[in-house]
């Protein structure tokens, strides 16, 4: 546009130059300042008008030098008005388009973001459902459809949610209008009317008549079953360890008896005696009721990384120890630690060794609980290393039902016992201040050599 400009003008000149009029062509400087405000900016287009103006007066003979300057300001200020008058609306329209532009990309924007959002929200196999001030159905994804037993959204159509999932109703119906963000678990129905655990991750937006719900629906079913299935396995596990435990002191209370029977025996005409056989009789049967013998299992055939088993027991002691002021100190080193055994067994028995050593450190100063982690030759060795009082006697620390225990005195004895059923053994091992016990377990590579 700059050249059209610069063509116009020379054309201009050029034509005065030659006609050599008795008048001006000033009209048509118009024309090049015109072109030359689409490209040029407001402080540009004045020194234009100014050059304009100035060549304008080059061809006409003015009667008075103050006439001449006349005649060049009214032609610049003419010029400049023309100009600036083409470079706003050159600018506005500039703006225009590129507003117009932006509105096109934020519009493809927003659609790609719609689309995304509803290829995840159809794709998720989490249900997602928006409710509104009624508990009437937004929108729902095909999940929650799924989950609900609803087949399609249609069916949905101006009806609420309050019977299939009510802690919804609960949520709507809260006196506030502030934002809430929660999760839950609780309990929805189908549209059979099977009840079925979920957790929900919730949220409210608006206001008044205006409020609204979003909500995620998880459904738990297989999650409480196979945590029911596995609790109950731990739980009969651990009543067999107890059985065991409660056996071997009864047979050690009968060997006791028999002895004393066996001695009462040898008096003269005692063993003739009708009570004293029954009685003889009665302890040898409660022998053989209590000969239940705590054998240990094989190996597990599930191979556990013990850095995950730390990750979960981190989580849970650690805010016992912040409580009371103590440190734990985590040496386990970046190698793996595989070991053939049941993760949420070990996770118990280390849960039990650290809370032992949680008891013994009440009341003392710097409390702390070290847990390292090495790899011998074909075991794993676990110590877990208190500050705590000490132990005075280490010859019953592993006996069932101690009197001196805090608890029923069963937590060593067993925990040993569940180490042992994964061919490992847990022993402590005396130290000069605190208390220290060793979990030793059999390496993968072991256990893979033997069998």
């Amino acid at each position: 546009m700059l050249t059209v400009a610069l063509a116009l003008l020379a054309s201009i000149m050029a034509l005065e130059w030659y006609s050599n009029l008795d008048y001006s062509l000033g009209i048509f400087y118009v024309f090049p300042i015109v072109a030359a405000g689409t490209v040029l900016s407001h402080r540009e287009m004045v020194v234009a008008a100014c050059l304009c103006a100035f060549l304008r007066g080059q061809f006409t003979a003015p009667p008075s030098p103050i006439e001449s300057y006349l005649r060049f300001a009214m032609a610049t200020l003419a010029y400049a008005g023309v100009g600036m008058l083409i470079v706003e609306m050159t600018q506005r329209r500039r703006r225009v388009v590129q507003a117009y532009e932006q509105l096109r990309v934020e519009k493809a924007m927003r659609y790609q973001a719609e689309h995304s959002l509803r290829l995840l929200a159809e794709s998720s196999p989490a249900g997602i459902v928006t409710l509104d001030a009624a508990g009437e159905v937004l929108s729902i994804n095909r999940a929650a459809l799924d989950m609900l037993g609803v087949s399609s959204a249609g069916d949905l159509a101006g009806a609420t949610l309050q019977q299939q999932v009510p802690m919804f109703a609960s949520v709507l119906q809260t006196p506030t209008d502030r934002p809430m963000r929660a999760s839950a678990t609780s309990w929805a129905r189908r549209a059979n009317g099977q009840l079925f655990p979920i957790t929900v991750w919730f949220s409210t937006f608006g206001e008044g008549q205006g409020r609204c719900l979003a909500g995620i629906l998880v459904d738990t079913s297989e999650e409480v079953r196979d945590r029911e299935r596995e609790g109950f396995r731990h739980f009969h596990d651990y009543n067999r360890l107890l059985a065991g435990a409660v056996a071997h002191e009864i047979r050690n209370m009968c060997s006791a008896i028999r002895v004393v029977t066996t001695n009462l025996g040898r008096k003269p005409g005692l063993a003739e005696d009708v009570d004293f056989r029954a009685l003889t009789n009665l302890v040898d049967g409660l022998g053989r009721i209590a000969s239940f013998e705590l054998r240990a299992g094989s190996v597990a055939s599930v191979t556990v990384d013990l850095h995950q088993v730390f990750d979960q027991l981190r989580v849970v002691i650690e805010p016992d120890w912040v409580d009371i002021n103590g440190v734990v100190t985590w040496r386990l080193g970046d190698a793996t630690l595989h070991v053939p055994a049941d993760a949420h067994a070990l996770l118990q028995v280390f849960l039990n060794l650290t809370q032992n050593s949680l008891r013994a450190v009440q009341g003392r100063e710097q409390p702390h609980l070290e847990i390292h982690a090495r790899q011998d030759v074909d075991a794993v060795i676990v110590s877990v290393i208190d500050s705590g009082i000490g132990v005075r006697d280490p010859s019953i620390l592993f006996q069932p039902f101690r009197p001196d225990a805090d608890g029923s005195g069963l937590g060593l004895y067993i925990s040993r016992a569940v180490v042992r059923t994964f061919g490992g053994e847990l022993e402590y091992v005396p130290v000069d201040r605190g208390c220290r016990f060793d979990v030793i377990l059999p390496r993968e590579s072991a256990v893979s050599a033997v069998a």
